[in-house]
Formats: C-alpha cells, structure tokens, sequence
C-alpha cells in the first residue's frame, strides 16, 4: 500500500477514535503512533519508542521516547507514517 492510501485510512482511524493507537514490536522495543486530543478536527499525532530497560536491582520499566510529534492534517499524518515505517513500524499494523 502507498503513503497517500496509509495516510488515509490511518487519519480516517484517528479521527474517529481518541485512543487509537498503531504499534509494532521493534528490535528495540515498541514502536507507537498515538493520538492525544479529544477534538476530532483538533488533536495531535506523536510518534513513540517504548524501550523496556532494566533497573540497578533486575526490575524491568518502560522507557518511551518521542520521536516526533504533529498536527492532525493528511500531510502530518503521512509524514509521521513515513517515519514510523522508517523506524521499522509496518503497513500491517496501520490497516
């Protein structure tokens, strides 16, 4: 599937769904695109790196790290795909 119909059907997901959330499990850890915002015409999109590290005492946490963070138009949303699927995020997990 192209950017232009994963940039679709994910924004068509993300508008309608405050919680939506697309994953993939990486090398690294989880890779996240996530939605923050209530408004349907006015929420952010933030792409995320869950990395689960282990403390001095052999405990395990979740460490997650931004790695980018826009707006909710079909342009930043294709943008922030282009990126989660560079970082080895799937098409799979987007449909």
């Amino acid at each position: 599937m192209d950017l232009a119909k994963l940039g679709i059907k994910a924004k068509n997901l993300l508008d309608n769904d405050p919680d939506a959330i697309f994953e993939t499990d990486i090398e690294e850890g989880r890779l996240l695109i996530c939605r923050t915002g209530i408004d349907k015409d006015d929420y952010r999109v933030s792409l995320e790196k869950q990395i689960e590290i282990e403390d001095e005492d052999g405990n395990f946490d979740e460490e997650c790290e931004e790695i980018s963070e826009s707006g909710s138009s079909l342009e930043e949303i294709e943008e922030i795909i282009e990126y989660y699927l560079e970082e080895g995020g799937t098409e799979e997990s987007i449909c």
